[in-house]
């Protein structure tokens, strides 16, 4: 008898579950293209993705992802195209659910000394596309001041310009810089330990939904993963920890760096935080 019960309960609890994933309202979410490792595309994974697909399950929907540019998620969000995107202002914005550290980036052999925003006007800066609107009027003066600046796309293209010493400084995103150097054809012994300036703020991202219950649905979710330690697993599974076991992409996380840089090197292709 007691075997039987046993065997309903599993029976009906399974029938629960795949009732609750028959019955998940479907909402069409707009994040961005390819940048580990945030967003792994073509194997649908990454920090991000599994962030915001894990946070709308555990909120009862069922996600579709779509991958488009920030600037054109948001659009198709305002025409009504997608049920959400990545977002930092919108109709019924979340809560920061991730975090991106912009940095000055350099080989850690040349022993650059990088204080404050000023002091890249001395150097070779190459940054990511349109770096200059994003961040913030201090680097908007340095790079009209500096003969030496550019701007380049893809970001895979930064990783060729710093390790080949055709730039000084690079600045992009520090873990999508991290992400793509295992990409890049160079010689062998070109990829050389790294160091990361936190020069600028941290650019918290949120998602934006036409549905203001799916706000809330989706906010509820992830402050409760983050409760629950999944951001600790995923920094763990990505190798994205501080030393205090943080996750460095956590919005609660602050990201510093030491005078002369935080090092990082690879090892097999591994990253490794020195």
């Amino acid at each position: 008898m007691v075997s039987q019960l046993i065997r309903h309960s599993l029976l009906l609890a399974g029938l629960t579950s795949l009732a609750s994933l028959a019955f998940a309202q479907p909402l069409l979410v707009a994040l961005g293209e390819h940048k580990p490792p945030y967003i792994l595309q073509e194997q649908r994974s990454g920090i991000e993705y599994e962030l915001v697909t894990t946070a709308l399950r555990d909120a009862g929907y069922e996600p579709q992802v779509v991958y488009m540019p920030n600037q054109r998620a948001q659009q198709a969000l305002a025409e009504g195209r997608v049920d959400a995107a990545i977002s930092r202002n919108g109709p019924f914005v979340s809560v920061p659910y991730i975090a991106y550290h912009n940095m000055a980036i350099t080989l850690c052999e040349r022993n650059l000394s990088l204080p404050t925003i000023a002091a890249l006007g001395s150097h070779r800066v190459t940054a990511f596309h349109n770096a200059q609107r994003f961040l913030g009027p201090e680097f908007a003066d340095m790079t009209r001041n500096n003969a030496g600046y550019s701007e380049v796309s893809p970001q895979l293209i930064l990783g060729n310009l710093l390790y080949s010493g055709r730039t000084d400084v690079v600045i992009s995103d520090l873990f999508i810089f991290l992400g793509l150097t295992p990409q890049l054809t160079l010689p062998a012994g070109a990829i050389r330990p790294v160091c990361s300036h936190a020069l600028f703020p941290p650019t918290l991202y949120s998602l934006s939904f036409r549905d203001p219950d799916a706000r809330q649905r989706f906010n509820s979710a992830i402050r409760k993963l983050a409760r629950g330690g999944f951001y600790q697993q995923l920094g763990s599974r990505y190798r994205l920890l501080d030393r205090q076991g943080r996750a460095l992409f956590s919005p609660d996380t602050e990201v510093r760096t030491p005078d002369g840089g935080q090092r990082w090197t690879f090892n097999n292709t591994a990253l490794r935080l020195r």
